[in-house]
């Protein structure tokens, strides 16, 4: 949006008016105080290509725990009672667990780098107005008459009638208009003894402008803006801009107030000005009357007569347009990668082949955490079907699914899992995994949650895993990054990206049974799996 409204005033910079400029930078305001924003198709973001669901930002600060899912009963059906199986044996565990009830959050390093940041913004902002409101407090109020029925009669010009007190500080540069309660227009007596009554009288125009049109509220409420996005400077730049169009409009508020034959002489103060001040002095909180970019102040007063409604109109079309487009968030994907995979498993052999050379053409991660990509070499000993099956699977593994769900880990909390499918026929803490397990025996399905309620693992009993051998997924995968025995288990793991991995589970051969077939499958977040609370890095498989 702050791009687009930047866009629009460029082409229209000198066909409208000041007050027009100032106003569109009030939509980008919106958008930024505005927690959320509807769907809509209209949306630019879904012309940018994305494979998974953008995540809260309350999901940014979740504190994430690693918890793990439990494997298939003998009889081939999910459990329904308590799950106190791990997947492997490489974790960690803390005896020292908190109770399931409990929910602890933690804050990421970024959000310490960004609250530290603005922290330290605000400190400043507030010390530096603090320290000036002491000081105007002891400042000697102007006792000049002459001076005082100037701003009277400015005040009449304006229709003002609260109480402006006029203050003398030599430390200041330009006048400048300070205070919301009770304003004051802090000036230097240099500047009062070298401007004439006539071009004293376009000072106080310009500050009690800023009275009547609250500027020192919006220009307190956009620097609470600029403090909160410090780390984005396309948005400093855009907000920046908005102020110095507030004096610009400001000056067309003060030259509304004067006749068409003073305009000059308006314009000849500003510059008078800039010779009276060798350099632009600015404080948070102030308003000034100078700044460094009169020379565009000069051309907007040159023009303030002209207006043009047509070019007001199409500006307006254009922001409304940038507007519909900016307030609104992209469209979730509505493809079901499900449905594409039961698809492709009944096309013929050119089908298969083209999936195999996406599959192979993935970027190779480093050596010492091998991919299923960067080993992927196809045997022809793996039928088709299984190898179709396989790459599907990891191909929705790099975006955090599994087989039958639409629900990817990391992005996913269970009460979006619950609105879709119904309560969890059970729910069970495994104390040993610091975590719980939500299980959906009629889906086949079983995922992990964290104490932020955020899905880390999700894990598929889908029937078609019947199909795939040990040896199979080997041939069609190449060698595993993870291989381990663990409660009579073999589980084999491979990189599906640089968030996901892909976790298979078999039986563990036997002299009867040398390549037993896949008893389930999960895909996991490892970075899920941190507890920054107990200074646990959570584990890699």
């Amino acid at each position: 949006m702050a791009l687009g409204l930047l866009f629009i005033k460029f082409l229209f910079r000198q066909k409208l008016n000041a007050n027009v400029h100032y106003l569109l930078w009030f939509v980008l305001v919106l958008r930024l105080i505005v927690p959320f924003s509807p769907q809509s198709s209209l949306s630019i973001l879904n012309y940018i290509p994305h494979s998974t669901s953008t995540s809260n930002l309350s999901q940014t600060f979740r504190q994430t725990i690693h918890t793990l899912a439990p494997p298939l009963n003998e009889n081939n059906s999910l459990p329904k009672s308590s799950l106190t199986i791990p997947l492997t044996s490489d974790n960690n565990v803390n005896s020292t667990t908190s109770s399931p009830g409990k929910t602890v959050a933690a804050i990421s390093p970024p959000a310490y780098l960004w609250l530290t940041g603005a922290a330290l913004i605000f400190i400043y902002i507030f010390m530096v107005n603090g320290s000036l409101l002491a000081k105007i407090k002891k400042l000697p109020a102007c006792e000049n008459q002459e001076l005082l029925n100037i701003l009277e009669e400015c005040k009449t010009r304006l229709k003002i009638t609260s109480k402006v007190t006029v203050v003398y500080d030599t430390s200041f540069k330009s006048p400048a208009l300070f205070g919301w309660r009770k304003p004051k227009i802090i000036i230097s007596q240099h500047i009062i003894d070298k401007l004439s009554p006539e071009e004293l009288n376009f000072v106080f125009l310009h500050e009690l402008s800023h009275l009547k049109r609250r500027d020192l509220f919006v220009n307190t409420f956009v620097t609470l803006l600029q403090i909160v996005y410090w780390f984005n400077p396309l948005i400093w730049y855009a907000l920046h801009q908005m102020k110095r169009d507030c004096e610009i409009a400001c000056d067309a508020t003060a030259l509304a107030a004067i006749r068409p034959e003073e305009h000059k002489k308006y314009a000849q103060t500003i510059i008078e000005l800039i010779q009276l001040l060798s350099e632009p002095f600015w404080i948070p909180g102030t308003i000034g009357f100078v700044n460094k970019f009169n020379t565009r102040r000069i051309i907007m007063i040159s023009s303030f007569r002209k207006s043009s409604l047509k070019w007001t109109v199409a500006a307006l079309t254009m922001t409304l347009i940038v507007g519909c487009s900016s307030l609104t968030t992209p469209l979730k994907p509505t493809g079901n990668t499900q449905n594409q995979s039961a698809a492709s498993s009944t096309n013929n052999q050119q089908n298969t082949s083209t999936e195999t050379q996406t599959q192979t053409s993935t970027p190779t991660p480093s050596t010492s955490t091998p991919s299923a990509s960067s080993q992927t070499t196809p045997s022809l000993n793996a039928d088709s079907s299984s190898k179709i099956l396989l790459l599907n699977m990891m191909q929705l593994a790099r975006q955090g699914k599994i087989l039958n769900s639409d629900f990817p880990v990391k992005t996913t909390t269970i009460e979006d899992i619950e609105k879709a499918l119904g309560p969890a026929d059970s729910t069970n803490y495994v104390g040993a995994a610091k975590g719980r397990y939500a299980t959906f025996t009629s889906h086949k399905l079983v995922f992990g949650i964290n104490k932020g309620e955020q899905i880390f693992e999700a894990r598929s009993f889908d029937s078609r895993l019947s199909s795939l051998s040990l040896n199979s997924v080997k041939a069609v995968l190449g060698t595993p990054a993870y291989d381990t025995n663990y409660n009579n288990q073999e589980i084999i793991g491979y990189t599906a990206s640089s968030d996901f991995k892909i976790e298979m589970v078999f039986p563990q051969p036997t002299a009867s049974n040398p390549n037993p077939k896949m008893d389930h499958y999960s895909v996991l977040y490892p970075r899920g799996t941190v507890n920054y609370m107990a200074d646990d890095p959570g584990r890699q498989w």
